[in-house]
């Protein structure tokens, strides 16, 4: 059985390569003899990371002929539809999906979000795409909702959870965390706060957590600023660090996906405005804090019971500073919490890559076109 997988790989992003080995792991484990071709922005980069076949995302003789040859195109995981990125995100991945169907390729889409939409258009497209598409499983009860309000009907609908939950890291990437840190200097037993930045022009947050993080320091904390895109990230790290007062530490390394998430293990408290380092943080039972830039995070943290830290003319670090000693205060409870809940979100990501396999066999019993 050949599968293509489309999804925003290949641009150093520790969540979506955390996505890629999620999902095709989870379908190895239902299916072993599934062939999978990734669709990335960085072929050689991915087959390097992943040892998966990939081709260009964007070269249309390429996609055309993988599309023809797939017995599946996986649309996902990750945050594809949506228009508040830019206006050419979301015709992409309608573009990949659509091209699918015209081939006769079973289209899934594999535990995405969905949102935010704000164009009339990118509702008409969504609409008229994605009723055509075979089975659509999200990550939210809130990506459910607004397809529905986008007239989607057809597909059955299902919610599971974010694909990454089923990830932990093993002794190789926790051995290779352990050795950045103490070439940082540290331990992974120094009371370490990790902290995800990324860049949002559209909110002045950086001053409040400074401030707050200035706070942490003060009582014997270690802030290590842990990028999560490679080279997008780091520059927005340094820029925090630079206005604390006490010293922040930002891991410079590449770090692969499960790394970066050995690397986040080894924290007493993660704060964070990408969703996957909140995920990170969930999936080793670490306690965390989400900054909203972004419904996405808002919805996640609601898993939780959470609220999010908002941010509206700044970033209130009273509040944050608040939400912060009553983690530490709690930290057992809190991390207790953290774990009985993403117990059962690590089940219904796992029960993402069995409704595919179902949907599929379905279709062609022979699991072949």
């Amino acid at each position: 059985m050949r599968v293509v997988l489309s999804g925003y790989y290949g641009f150093d992003n520790a969540g979506d390569e955390a996505l890629l080995t999620a999902i095709t792991s989870s379908l190895k484990k239902v299916n072993p003899h599934i062939e999978f071709i990734v669709l990335s922005a960085n072929p050689d980069r991915t087959q390097m990371t992943h040892d998966l076949p990939a081709v260009s995302r964007v070269n249309p003789l390429v996609l055309i002929r993988e599309l023809r040859r797939a017995d599946l195109l996986i649309s996902g995981g990750g945050s594809l539809l949506q228009d508040i990125t830019g206006p050419f995100s979301l015709p992409y991945y309608l573009g990949i999906v659509f091209l699918a169907q015209l081939l006769g390729t079973p289209v899934v889409f594999y535990a995405q979000g969905v949102g935010p939409i704000t164009r009339k258009l990118s509702k008409k497209m969504i609409r008229a795409v994605v009723n055509r598409v075979n089975l659509v499983t999200l990550r939210d009860q809130a990506s459910q909702e607004l397809l529905l309000k986008c007239g989607v009907t057809r597909p059955p609908l299902r919610v599971t959870a974010d694909p990454v939950f089923v990830l932990e890291p093993g002794p190789a990437e926790l051995e290779r965390a352990d050795a950045v840190l103490c070439g940082m200097g540290l331990r992974p037993d120094s009371n370490l706060i990790g902290v995800s930045v990324r860049e949002w022009e559209q909110m002045n947050w950086e001053p409040g957590l400074a401030r707050a993080l200035d706070n942490l320091a003060a009582q014997g904390y270690q802030v290590v600023i842990v990028p999560l895109q490679y080279t997008q990230d780091i520059e927005q790290s340094h820029q925090l660090a630079s206005l604390m007062d006490n010293q922040a530490l930002v891991v410079e390394e590449n770090l692969t996906s499960l790394e970066t998430m050995a690397l986040i293990s080894r924290c007493h408290l993660l704060i964070g405005m990408r969703l996957h380092s909140l995920i990170f943080a969930a999936c080793t039972g670490i306690p965390f804090i989400g900054i909203s830039y972004d419904p996405k995070v808002d919805h996640f943290l609601r898993l939780y019971n959470q609220e999010p830290v908002q941010v509206g003319d700044g970033l209130d670090d009273a509040h944050l500073v608040q939400a912060i000693s009553a983690i530490l205060n709690n930290w057992q409870e809190e991390a207790g919490h953290v774990v009985a809940r993403t117990a059962v979100l690590k089940e219904k990501a796992a029960l993402t890559a069995h409704l595919v396999m179902e949907t599929i066999s379905s279709r062609h019993p022979s699991g072949q076109k």
